[in-house]
This record gives structure tokens, sequence and C-alpha cells, in this order.
């Protein structure tokens, strides 16, 4: 089981960072067995569409989250 993180994305697709701190947002996904299933609990979770390579978007163009083990996420 791997553990998965939505990094939260701008509208134009941008990485969103906290004003503060700097640090990318994120929302704990949880653990899941595969990227796939992650991704489904992800939609449903937040409201979101997957488009293409993990990234799930909102309507209206308002920005979305892309979807990443924690592995892949160190590597941002």
């Amino acid at each position: 089981m791997l553990r998965f993180l939505a990094v939260v994305l701008n509208s134009g697709g941008g990485v969103v960072r906290d004003a503060k701190t700097d640090e990318i947002q994120i929302k704990e996904l949880g653990e899941f067995e595969s990227k796939e299933l992650a991704i489904d609990n992800a939609c449903a979770q937040l409201k979101c569409e997957h488009i293409t390579k993990g990234v799930i978007v909102r309507g209206n163009h308002t920005g979305g989250f892309m979807i990443c083990d924690t592995q892949e996420f160190a590597e941002l």
C-alpha cells in the first residue's frame, strides 16, 4: 500500500504554495493499493474529474489537483 496526496493546482495548472511558508499545498488522501484507486477516490472525495495522468480538475477552470504518492511528491 502506498500513501497518496493531492497537490493543489491553480486554474493555470501551476502548483499552489502557501503564501507564508512557501510549502506546496496538499490534501492527504490515504493509503491505496494503486494510483488508479487513489485517483478514483480523490475524484469522489474532491468532486473532480480525471483528465489525464493523475491530474483531476474542478469545473469552470477553477483549478484542480495532481495525484501522487509520497515518493513522487518528494521529487517536486
